[in-house]
């Protein structure tokens, strides 16, 4: 259950590839969606969850068709994919999943996993008892950091005991061929930022930086600002107008290329070619899929020490994390790496390898499919009948 493309979505994207990699390891795949969620006739999936975001906007009786539809469906497992975004209704988090999770709990006897996209280190109380009590109903959570589960007990109160880490996937991607030409960066020496426009992203920091960064990178140096604020997001649309101002007001205006759009995969794929260098200067962040897209596509990366992003760059070896805040260093880090051709392409190679060892959506796939067998064991377990001991 997740959301699905054509919706624009990161999530969607995440499903669609890990989907598409199970499906590979000859595991029949449903998909059960929102109402804007696959194509016509596309086979197995599912629209049936509300789009609106408005709780009186809502049939009261949607969580009811979905609980019918899986049913209908007669999964061996049933697979959640969480982002609070996609189930809260008018900041709502018990209109969201809850209902169906305590059914499938006393009703069926199919186990339930859940993707968590976003779990940070220190959770707000609403977060907290929104995991505590999810964990509780269903069979198993997943994260993609070992950090977010080593935080979970501190946060919640408790050690759950059905807490698995499986890192978010990455395709294995050639680079677009030619693909600066393209989009009119031939000969540029391109510094990108690629993703939702969220106040979160701290997009605006290297939009401020970039003078000083073209400056002492040359003429031929571009910044890349691409991708749009989320639809439905009140904090994207009032975030997008300051972002685009501060690029028209830029004394480097001429250097800075704007993309605007909510791009498809092989759209979005085609923008990360282009870069020689990734920036993600972000305030908060639990993990990024633009971080994992640009480890296969062999693209290094800036990003901030914090969480996901910092563990990340530590494994792979493929960029330079800096602190969070520290201006100063993001605007080296930036200089340094592009000035080095050598070093940026060193840690292209680390990327690469990351993927290959650790990353590859045929690894992910396999270790979903382990887990989900090690569950369906434990509850044919659970239903073996149990031996009456003699009391004697």
């Amino acid at each position: 259950m997740t959301s699905w493309p054509p919706r624009h979505c990161g999530i969607a994207t995440y499903s669609q590839d890990l989907a598409k990699a199970l499906r590979k390891e000859g595991h029949e795949v449903h998909i059960v969606t929102f109402k804007d969620g696959g194509k016509r006739g596309e086979k197995f999936v599912h629209p049936v969850m509300p789009i609106k975001r408005n709780k009186e906007l809502i049939d009261a009786g949607w969580d009811q068709r979905l609980f019918e539809t899986v049913k209908r469906i007669r999964p061996d497992v049933v697979h959640v994919q969480h982002e609070y975004g996609l189930y809260i209704y008018d900041d709502d988090h018990s209109a969201g999943l809850f209902r169906a999770f305590f059914k499938w709990k006393v009703e069926s006897e199919v186990p339930v996993v859940v993707t968590y996209h976003s779990v940070y280190t220190v959770l707000d109380r609403v977060e907290a008892i929104y995991m505590d009590v999810a964990l509780r109903l269903t069979d198993a959570g997943i994260v993609h950091e070992e950090y977010q589960k080593n935080n979970l007990p501190i946060n919640i109160g408790r050690v759950p005991n059905n807490v698995y880490v499986i890192p978010h996937g990455a395709k294995d991607i050639v680079p677009y061929r030619n693909s600066k030409e393209g989009l009119g960066l031939r000969g540029r020496k391109v510094v990108g930022l690629i993703g939702w426009w969220e106040p979160n992203k701290g997009f605006e920091r290297v939009v401020k930086l970039w003078p000083k960064i073209r400056k002492a990178l040359g003429p031929k140096a571009t910044l890349v600002v691409a991708g749009d604020a989320r639809p439905g997001s009140s904090s994207g649309q009032i975030y997008r107008p300051k972002l685009l101002r501060l690029v028209e007001k830029s004394p480097a205006r001429k250097s800075i290329k704007v993309i605007k759009g909510s791009f498809t995969p092989e759209e979005y794929d085609r923008v990360l070619s282009t870069f020689d260098l990734m920036v993600l200067p972000y305030n908060r962040a639990s993990q990024s899929g633009n971080l994992a897209h640009s480890f296969a596509l062999g693209v290094p990366c800036v990003v901030t020490a914090m969480e996901g992003l910092k563990a990340e760059v530590e494994a792979s070896k493929a960029g330079i994390a800096v602190p969070p805040g520290d201006d100063m260093e993001l605007m080296h880090a930036i200089i340094h790496l592009m000035k080095h051709n050598d070093l940026r392409k060193a840690y292209a190679r680390n990327a690469a390898k990351y993927v290959t060892k650790q990353l590859k959506w045929s690894i992910v796939a396999r270790k979903h499919a382990a887990l989900y067998q090690k569950l369906l064991q434990d509850l044919a377990e659970e239903r073996r009948p149990k031996k009456k001991e003699s009391p004697f």
